[in-house]
């Protein structure tokens, strides 16, 4: 299989602005903390799968309502998925098996992967950390972008196969972000 990575396009931050309004929408009732843009479409600059990376960021007291909001508009809940703290979900209209490869159906909306993750949870502070580092670092922004593209180029046996092949760059830039090696180690195991 190949991944399809794409060169930075505007757009996606425009489509997230009209996602999160959606978002937002399905859940006025609930006190969630925020909604973020994050991964790489959220990174002038960096190619990206064309596949949105949204968190949902709450407290552990509204986790189950946020879930059954979620699943009422439609969404498929896909559970943890492997990593704790944070619950993955399918938008309407895509399959599971669409998950990580790139648009399957350019007729549809553009894909995303929306997770509502937990404040304070080691999934929310990588994908705070690999933004803030990546926005801030242009040489580790290039190598990072130099990794996806290569592994783009590859013939690969599935998406666990693309994650493990940033998973060197990935420590590298939450390495300079502060993290530990306790904290690291957490990180390696999840793209084991």
């Amino acid at each position: 299989m190949r991944v399809i990575v794409e060169p930075h396009k505007s757009e996606w931050d425009v489509e997230f602005q009209r996602v999160r309004h959606d978002l937002h929408d399905i859940l006025k009732d609930i006190p969630i903390l925020s909604i973020e843009h994050v991964g790489s479409t959220a990174i002038p600059g960096l190619p990206a799968k064309p596949i949105l990376d949204i968190d949902i960021v709450v407290t552990p007291d509204i986790l189950t309502a946020t879930r059954a909001a979620m699943a009422a508009a439609g969404y498929q809940d896909l559970g943890e998925m492997g990593v704790p703290g944070r619950v993955a979900f399918r938008q309407p209209g895509h399959e599971r098996s669409q998950a990580a490869t790139g648009p399957i159906d350019r007729t549809k909306e553009t894909r995303r992967n929306t997770y509502v993750v937990l404040e304070g949870s080691v999934s929310l502070k990588n994908h705070r950390d690999l933004k803030r580092v990546l926005f801030q670092d242009a040489a580790l922004r290039q190598e990072y972008g130099d990794v996806k593209m290569r592994l783009a180029e590859e013939e690969l046996e599935d998406v666990d196969e693309y994650c493990r092949g940033k998973s060197e760059i990935l420590l590298k830039i939450l390495k300079s972000a502060g993290w530990n090696e306790e904290e690291l180690e957490e990180v390696r195991k999840a793209n084991e």
